[in-house]
């Protein structure tokens, strides 16, 4: 467990390296959480139907690509990459937000993943844990992976509506608040 802390936190930290290597003048130039990006964010309109069907495509793909993953030999590393791409990415995002908003980017950045994030890292666990060979050969496996699999995506199709309905007014409400 202390490997896995200590792996997760140098990630992280390469993720805060990147940004700071990137500066601040790239996040800001090119509409990466300046304040007119989000400004315009705040008191933009969204069509909620259609937003909803954006963060499927686009976090179905990766939902797939990681259920088709877990389901070979590559198992046993997925999590270490997940974990590894998590905190890199959760380093550098929280960098940006800090370089361009200050302390308020620490709360920009914690909002901007609640409530969904919580629903995709139980997803990712869920995919991550388990363990097809233990249903295989017994009484209605068929249906246990059935019922497992459904279960994984109702939670992930939950997260989705999550993000679509509450992450993104919350994201709102609080953007036009720092800004």
């Amino acid at each position: 467990m202390k490997k896995e802390i200590a792996v997760g936190i140098c990630f992280c930290l390469a993720g805060v390296l990147a940004a700071w290597l990137f500066g601040y003048e790239y996040f800001s130039t090119y509409g990466f959480l300046n304040e007119y990006h989000m400004q315009t964010f705040a008191k933009a309109e969204f069509d909620t139907p259609a937003l909803l069907g954006n963060i499927l495509w686009e976090r179905g793909k990766m939902f797939l690509i990681i259920v088709i993953i877990s389901c070979t030999p590559l198992k046993k590393i997925t999590p270490l990459f997940l974990r590894c791409g998590i905190c890199f990415t959760a380093g550098m995002f929280l960098a940006a937000c800090m370089m361009n908003m200050g302390w308020k980017g620490l709360l920009f950045f914690t909002v901007s993943w609640l409530p969904h994030g919580f629903l995709y890292l139980l997803v990712l666990v869920l995919v991550c844990k388990m363990n097809l060979y233990q249903v295989y050969g017994r009484k209605n496996a068929a249906l246990k992976l059935t019922v497992i699999y459904m279960g994984t995506v109702i939670l992930f199709l939950f997260g989705c509506v999550t993000e679509a309905t509450i992450g993104v007014s919350l994201l709102r409400r609080i953007t036009s608040i720092l800004v």
